[in-house]
């Protein structure tokens, strides 16, 4: 009974150990890409709280011409921003990048902290009151009332 029983006993130790392996292993994974979530997630956080925006134009007095409206919008934030990802609504309908001219008032390619946006939309709207809401790319945004005449 000594050769037999230590043999079997031998056969369930090995056995549980490969399973225990198999359970650390397959917990270090799910742990592993909760942590690398928790990582990229705290990173887009800490990049949306250093994100701000504000709309500087005169709401009475938006330059126009031939229903091409020029808005200026001053990055506010501490984080540089990409312009090629900015939205633009006017009453709530999107101005397709066809239709939107973005430059930096400073000539950088970045917008930096401090540097204003000049956004000349080709839209076509009515007189009256209106509603311009710009994004970034992370979600951030400010809105604007404004009439035209």
């Amino acid at each position: 009974m000594g050769a037999g029983a230590s043999a079997t006993q031998m056969i369930f130790f090995i056995t549980s150990v490969i399973i225990a392996l198999s359970v650390v292993g397959a917990m270090f994974l799910n742990i592993q890409s909760i942590s690398s979530a928790a990582i990229v997630g705290s990173k887009t956080l800490s990049e949306q709280l250093k994100t701000d925006i504000t709309i500087i134009n005169d709401p009475e007095l938006i330059p126009n011409s031939s229903s091409n409206y020029t808005f200026y919008i001053k990055n506010t934030g501490k984080e540089d921003l990409g312009i090629q990802y900015i939205n633009v609504f006017i009453d709530g309908t999107i101005v397709t990048d066809s239709n939107l001219n973005k430059t930096i008032l400073e000539g950088d390619t970045m917008w930096l902290p401090g540097d204003v946006l000049k956004i000349n939309a080709t839209t076509s709207i009515d007189p009256g009151s209106h509603k311009l809401r710009v994004i970034t790319e992370n979600g951030i945004e400010d809105t604007f009332s404004f009439r035209t005449p």
